[in-house]
């Protein structure tokens, strides 16, 4: 009994739903509505070409945490997310995530702090991936607690640094779930 007692409070102080977070594309859609004029488009991995270390750079203007990414991704079975320095170009922080078939959206939930001012990529690392072109609206996407800087990617069946990065295209369709300390 006390195992179980000590696995379900593991389990809900580190996978708890915050209530005062904000998710910026999906559930509050501060940033959706920028897209939703744009489709959506699929791009696949052909024969030998190999897989995408691909993401966005966002730079928060508060101290906070973020407490959950939401992945929108064709690529059945596990993911490997990952979050990274843009400074130091080192890894904070990775999970093999369970894609299910690839068919719905999928949330991982985390305690990653965050630094007001500081860059950070958040990249998965598939052979297949959904984004948007953005013809007439690039990044960078304002709000006054974070702004989404560019998408960033860079072609490698490995965990590298991404050193690419483009304003007019969406990729990994990658939603943050972000909650800021209060003053």
């Amino acid at each position: 009994m006390k195992y179980f007692l000590l696995l379900l409070l593991l389990i809900l102080n580190s996978c708890g739903v915050l209530t005062n977070g904000v998710s910026y594309i999906g559930e509050e859609r501060v940033f959706g509505k920028s897209f939703n004029s744009f489709e959506i488009m699929r791009r696949d991995a052909q024969y030998w070409e190999p897989s995408w270390e691909l993401g966005i750079a966002v730079q928060p203007h508060k101290d906070g945490r973020i407490k959950g990414i939401r992945l929108n991704n064709p690529t059945p079975g596990n993911i490997r997310l990952s979050i990274w320095d843009a400074d130091t170009k080192i890894v904070l922080k990775t999970w093999n995530i369970n894609n299910g078939d690839g068919l719905k959206s999928t949330l991982n939930f985390c305690e990653l702090p965050i630094l007001a001012e500081k860059t950070y990529y958040i990249t998965i690392n598939v052979r297949s991936y959904y984004y948007y072109e953005l013809p007439y609206r690039s990044f960078s996407l304002d709000n006054p607690d974070i702004t989404f800087l560019y998408s960033v990617y860079e072609e490698t069946p490995y965990q590298r640094f991404p050193q690419n990065n483009v304003a007019s295209i969406y990729h990994g369709l990658i939603d943050l779930d972000v909650e800021y300390k209060i003053n």
